[in-house]
């Protein structure tokens, strides 16, 4: 199992969990935490359709990929400038933390588009469609 293939189980679970355990009860409001439940999601649907050997698996990582390092930009970025964190946990450690998720993010990205690029266009195309 390659990398991007792996972490995508492993952030599909890890990122909404993190999330939940950050805000305990505080989550207002829901556009400041929902992105994180969303890309968990496609992660796992992305790794469980690679896992199947879906022809379009390794577009959906790259997709899932890009959708969370979306996400995860504005939240690492705006954190940068915050000078305390929901949670109550020093903000340092939030951006650590953060930074570590953003780099694996960056990570997966690059490598599930370079996965999906050398996939050939013949097994992309569903199977009523090949030659």
């Amino acid at each position: 199992m390659r990398f991007e293939h792996a972490a995508a189980y492993g952030m599909g679970v890890v990122l909404p969990l993190l999330e939940a355990l950050r805000r305990r009860t505080n989550f207002h409001p829901i556009s400041s935490y929902v992105d994180d439940f969303i890309a968990g999601a496609l992660l796992l649907y992305a790794a469980r359709a690679v896992s199947r050997g879906r022809p379009n698996g390794p577009a959906w990582l790259a997709a899932a990929w890009g959708v969370l390092c979306g996400g995860l930009y504005g939240s690492f970025f705006y954190q940068l400038g915050a000078t305390h964190d929901v949670s109550g946990v020093a903000n340092s450690i939030v951006v650590l933390v953060k930074g570590a998720l953003y780099a694996v993010a960056l990570a997966g990205l690059a490598l599930s588009v370079r996965s999906a690029a050398a996939v050939p266009s013949s097994a992309r195309r569903a199977p009523e469609e090949r030659p």
